[in-house]
């Protein structure tokens, strides 16, 4: 483990932990986005490895993506970089389980969405909240549907609202929602069934599951990269969401 890196990497035994380091609510700035790729191509080469474990340090999990990184200037190396992180997290061959506590916001939601069990934190909340600052969601709106169906996918990415733990398992989202203070334990019960595996079989079965997956993840984000890159953010409305941000006030849309 490297000691005050944006994350943070350990292996105990056959689990891969990574724990997000970016205080204080572990915004996902594309040097977070290097630093988890980074790490997730050391987990990717070791074959001895049964899980990944990712958990954020603080307050929150991940409160969300840099707004500032979205301007035009820094968009495209910011776009390259989440695309890098979300197309690893999906050709991982391992399960990904995540343990969230705080807000799992944004980006940070996104994330989420690429983990194969969630456990979560009775305080924890949850949402896509880019489309009130200009902005949608690449990995949401490719991912959603499949996971709670196209209505709900629509409401979660259109409305930018909050939800509960609660709600989120009843989506199918979360796995299990457990007090604050018992989430640790409860990751390290989901780790100890999968530590019982064969590291081979448990990686025939993590591939053999993603291929029978509708869709090609890696050709759908690579579509809505390209509408957000080319016909979002060549538009006015991103650059006055993150003007409206910064100014604490309400954007006023351009339609253009």
């Amino acid at each position: 483990m490297s000691e005050g890196s944006l994350v943070e990497l350990t292996i105990d035994g056959d689990v891969a932990y990574l724990t997000l380091n970016n205080p204080p609510v572990n915004i996902m700035t594309a040097a977070v986005m290097e630093s988890l790729s980074g790490h997730l191509e050391t987990i990717a080469g070791d074959r001895d490895l049964k899980a990944v474990a990712v958990t954020g340090t603080g307050k929150a999990f991940c409160a969300g993506a840099d707004v500032g990184e979205h301007r035009p200037e820094q968009v495209g190396p910011m776009i390259t970089a989440f695309g890098r992180l979300f197309r690893q997290l999906d050709a991982l061959e391992i399960p990904v389980v995540m343990a969230v506590g705080g807000a799992a916001m944004g980006a940070g939601f996104e994330l989420i969405l690429m983990a194969d069990v969630l456990v979560a934190a009775e305080n924890a909340t949850f949402g896509q909240p880019e489309i009130r600052l200009g902005f949608f969601a690449p990995v949401g709106v490719v991912v959603l549907p499949e996971l709670v169906g196209r209505a709900r996918a629509m409401e979660i990415t259109c409305s930018g609202r909050s939800y509960t733990a609660a709600e989120m398992v009843r989506f199918g989202l979360v796995s299990q929602v457990v007090p604050d203070a018992a989430l640790t334990d409860a990751l390290e019960t989901v780790l100890k069934d999968f530590r019982k595996a064969s590291p081979l079989v448990l990686r025939l079965n993590t591939r053999t599951l993603k291929r029978m997956r509708p869709g090609n993840f890696a050709a759908d984000l690579a579509a809505a990269e390209k509408i957000f890159l080319e016909e979002l953010m060549t538009s006015a409305d991103p650059v006055e969401g993150i003007e409206a941000f910064y100014g604490k006030r309400r954007p006023e849309w351009k339609n253009a």
